[in-house]
């Protein structure tokens, strides 16, 4: 027992040793005098003044004085975990990213209990040190994530910077360590790299949604706004860009949960921790695509429609698409393989027939069912509003004629051009049009128009 004991603080004192000397970045870390302290028995009276004086110039943002105090408590006491903890946060922003790493570290390895805490940022609420130095940590390690998506859109909201994120990095790795190790049930030839790294980016997203990190209603509409990518013959063309790769659903997840931990914490305000969201969920899948791919044409040839189906059916087995969207897609594939064949000529007989009775309603004689949507001072001005109603309420007038009547209302009102659009089946036909361009706040009234 006594043996393990020594073994495992002599292990613990050369691990503290190693991350001192980590910190290259630093003259006073680099001395051997510093060392021999380091390891020696500490004096925190002696340097708890000096280290609260550093931390209120860091929080004034007078990084060289608060430097130069942090470095003056630990030449008292090597072990001030306060004097580490703020020469780590120096080092992460003024970009010496090595030797804030290395002090963080260097904090861990002391083990600080919870008694020993520290304002941070916004945050009124005491942090103990040994989190803060973990959170810190782990916001190194994933440095990387979010410039690796700003590919997929024209960034419109600066990054957050080194700030405290929760994490470990032993769980870093062993995330990335999943990840190349995962089986993928699906043999290689029948993915392409392309859609490898489509499908990636849906089992993230979804990923994303099962773990609460996106709401059902952002994934159904970034999902929506993107499915093209898989199935492009029956739904709209994706955002561009979609077959590149991505971080994997591990870093994505470890990322958010981060910035969500830091704004909990209120490490982070609300606008950067939105920012940083937005950028990573929309370089992902973005909602509303900027910039659309071209549409994909439909397989050619008996082989090519077989490797189409093929695909289709792996989407479906790992979930990425519905049944009914896979159904849909797959009767796509057979119909390009299959066209239809074209109707042969009708018979003079029959062409004469289907001609006499295709004949419009407008061509009866007398007075026919209309409507009365508008009254101008100009047949010019009847002529263009003709134009802009009917671009407006196309559903209802694309249809219809237009038919433009001068009227005389008399004295002290004058002439009028009344637009009357038609001909209309019969009068429950007029009310119907009528009542839904009111409902359009459209003026409308039942009229008639010419006959032929």
């Amino acid at each position: 027992m006594l043996r393990g004991a020594g073994l495992q603080a002599i292990w613990r004192t050369g691990l503290l040793s190693a991350l001192a000397l980590a910190l290259g970045g630093c003259d006073l870390l680099s001395n051997a005098q510093f060392m021999e302290r380091f390891q020696s028995r500490p004096q925190p009276q002696a340097s708890l003044p000096l280290s609260e004086q550093g931390i209120g110039n860091l929080a004034k943002g007078d990084l060289l004085q608060a430097g130069a105090l942090f470095d003056r408590a630990l030449q008292s006491n090597p072990r001030d975990v306060h004097a580490l903890l703020g020469k780590g946060m120096i080092h992460q922003q003024t970009g010496q990213l090595a030797q804030a790493q290395a002090a963080y570290e260097a904090v861990i390895a002391l083990r600080p209990n919870n008694s020993q805490k520290m304002i941070v940022m916004n945050n009124l609420d005491p942090q103990p040190v040994l989190e803060l130095a973990s959170l810190n940590l782990a916001l190194l390690q994933n440095r990387g994530l979010s410039s690796s998506l700003a590919a997929n859109q024209q960034p419109h909201a600066r990054t957050m910077g080194p700030m405290i994120m929760p994490a470990q990095k032993t769980q870093t790795r062993r995330a990335v360590g999943n990840r190349a190790q995962r089986s993928e049930p699906t043999p290689s030839n029948m993915v392409s790299a392309e859609d490898k790294n489509i499908i990636e980016r849906f089992e993230t997203i979804k990923k994303l949604m099962d773990e609460g990190l996106i709401t059902e209603a952002e994934y159904n509409a970034r999902r929506k706004a993107n499915l093209g990518a898989l199935l492009y013959l029956t739904q709209q063309p994706p955002a561009v860009g979609l077959e590149r790769s991505v971080p994997s659903a591990a870093q994505i997840t470890q990322r958010l949960n981060a910035i969500r931990r830091a704004l909990e914490m209120r490490a982070i305000t609300v606008r950067q921790h939105g920012a940083e969201r937005n950028t990573i969920v929309e370089g992902l899948l973005p909602a509303t695509p900027r910039v659309k791919a071209n549409p994909r044409p439909a397989p050619k040839g008996l082989l090519a429609s077989a490797d189409a189906t093929r695909r289709i059916e792996m989407l479906q087995e790992r979930g990425i698409v519905t049944d009914a969207e896979a159904m849909a897609e797959k009767a796509a594939i057979e119909k390009a393989l299959y066209p239809s064949q074209p109707k042969p000529a009708p018979k003079p007989a029959d062409a004469a027939q289907a001609k006499a009775s295709s004949k419009p309603a407008a061509m009866l004689s007398g007075p026919q069912p209309a409507v009365h949507i508008a009254s101008f001072r100009s047949r010019k001005a009847a002529d263009r509003g003709w134009a802009q109603l009917r671009r407006a309420h196309r559903s209802l007038l694309a249809n219809l004629q237009p038919e433009i009547m001068r009227v005389n209302l008399g004295r002290g009102k004058g002439v009028f051009y009344r637009l009357v659009a038609g001909p209309l089946k019969n009068d429950a036909d007029v009310k119907r049009v009528c009542l839904k361009l009111k409902s359009r706040r459209q003026y409308c009234e039942p009229a008639f128009m010419a006959g032929g």
